[in-house]
């Protein structure tokens, strides 16, 4: 017997599990699966590796067909495909789907985990330096739903189409959480050109198209790459006011559990000098009220909202530090205390003497779609601060539970932390995170204004009026 018959045997005895001969076999009815256009990660994004790490099948649907097997030259002899424990791997073997999320993850720029080599010398392990296996996401999936119509010409040549119905988590070994779930679906159809191969191709390029439509949702590409993410692992190290001790259970995510933000805080905010004006006419005084946030080993943005010297930022950018420094556009700085943070919403709340500057004036009030914005920040490090770029407002979105603001404004690493302004002048929202271009253009995303003031429980003396 040669090697395609032996192969074919093989098959054939596999999928006997799979397969009910009966007189009339059902064929499936193929969901109608939108084939969207994978994000590229672009090289500059402080990317994750990540690697599928987890798989499982559900068979909730093991004593109902789905779908149909023909075989024969003529796809005359007909059989009902059953989705089942002990045939499930011959139809969508495990190491098909590893192969093919590493390469549509590489296809498309997103880092995976290099290989394990010994190394050169045998150094002291420094436990402050996390292990590989700890900085890269562990993905899992859990195969929800199958549909398949197949025909199996000759030794090992088919046709058909499949739908797989796919749900995915993201789970941070650092974090011990998954800090990402959601669902895609893949379809694939090839009546007339034949695939060759032992298992059915045919399904496996349905879950080909199921993580290309994951790699489409800005949220995955987000939850592997943002800082908001990352801090929220953190809040049980956030900075609480002393008299505020954390709530039991205190952590990342969800309402219930956000840290304890203490008192209201009096902000002395000033409303806009030109209410109504335009940009050209206000980026000067603007300017003034941007500061660089530095830290060790970093550096990000943040920008004054009250005459006292009361500042926001992100809590990515300072970290778990008490204490950072700030230097103001003309090169002065300031020691800046950390009073507040909100990991879960990625928001800090920082104080300097007062700064002598005019404080940035506040909308709280989401713009509308379309409106024109403009980002003032600190890309790359002081050298290029108070850099302003112009964009629009491009959506609304939830991410991960969180509200933000989607522009096209070009923004930088060191942009986070920095204002998003209106065309007067007035913030509107914070950077926090950004995707670039190469295939993702206006995936820039910004915490809305009203919801800093609201997690850091900040009481603006006076509010600038809405709109």
């Amino acid at each position: 017997m040669n090697k395609n018959n032996l192969a074919r045997s093989a098959l054939l005895i596999s999928m006997m599990w799979l397969l009910h001969p009966v007189a009339q076999a059902q064929e499936a009815a193929m969901p109608a699966v939108e084939i969207r256009q994978p994000l590229v990660m672009p090289a500059t994004a402080a990317a994750r590796p990540s690697y599928l790490a987890r798989i499982q099948r559900r068979y909730e649907q093991g004593n109902q067909p789905i779908g149909e097997l023909q075989n024969g030259l003529f796809c005359s002899r007909k059989s009902d495909i059953y989705w089942t424990a002990k045939g499930g791997e011959a139809l969508l073997p495990t190491g098909v789907m590893l192969a093919r999320f590493r390469s549509e993850l590489q296809k498309h720029g997103y880092p995976l985990p290099g290989p394990k080599e010994a190394p050169l010398f045998q150094e002291k392990p420094d436990d402050a330096t996390p292990s590989q296996a700890e900085q890269s996401l562990q993905v899992g999936v859990i195969v929800a739903q199958v549909l398949t119509n197949l025909c199996l010409k000759g030794n090992a040549s088919w046709t058909g189409e499949a739908y797989l119905r796919l749900e995915w988590q993201v789970f941070a070994p650092d974090q011990r959480k998954v800090i990402f779930k959601t669902v895609s679906e893949g379809v694939f159809q090839s009546r007339q050109a034949s695939l060759e191969g032992a298992a059915p191709p045919i399904v496996a390029e349905a879950f080909s198209v199921g993580v290309r439509n994951l790699l489409a949702d800005p949220a995955f590409a987000l939850a592997l790459q943002t800082p908001y993410d990352r801090a929220a692992a953190a809040a049980n190290a956030s900075i609480l006011p002393p008299s505020q001790p954390a709530a039991p259970g205190a952590g990342a995510g969800g309402a219930a559990n956000k840290p304890v933000p203490g008192p209201a805080v009096s902000i002395d905010n000033l409303p806009a000098a030109q209410p109504g004006g335009e940009m050209s006419k206000v980026i000067g005084q603007l300017r003034q009220g941007v500061v660089t946030v530095l830290t060790e080993g970093r550096s990000g943005t943040g920008f004054y909202i009250g005459q006292s010297g009361w500042l926001l930022s992100n809590q990515h950018v300072v970290g778990t530090a008490r204490s950072v420094r700030v230097r103001l556009p003309g090169g002065r700085e300031l020691p800046a205390e950390v009073l507040r943070v909100d990991a879960a919403r990625d928001v800090a709340l920082l104080k300097t003497e007062p700064p002598g500057v005019r404080p940035l004036p506040l909308r709280l009030d989401e713009p509308g779609l379309g409106e024109d914005v403009y980002a003032l920040g600190s890309p790359l490090g002081d050298t290029f601060n108070t850099t302003l770029t112009r964009g629009i407002l491009s959506g609304v979105r939830l991410l991960n539970g969180q509200e933000f603001l989607q522009s096209d404004v070009a923004i930088l690493p060191g942009s986070s932390g920095g204002p998003l302004l209106d065309r007067s002048g007035q913030v509107v929202g914070i950077t926090v995170a950004g995707l670039g271009a190469r295939g993702m253009a206006g995936m820039n995303f910004f915490i809305p204004l009203a919801s800093a003031v609201e997690r850091l429980n900040l009481q603006l003396q006076q509010r600038p009026p809405k709109r």
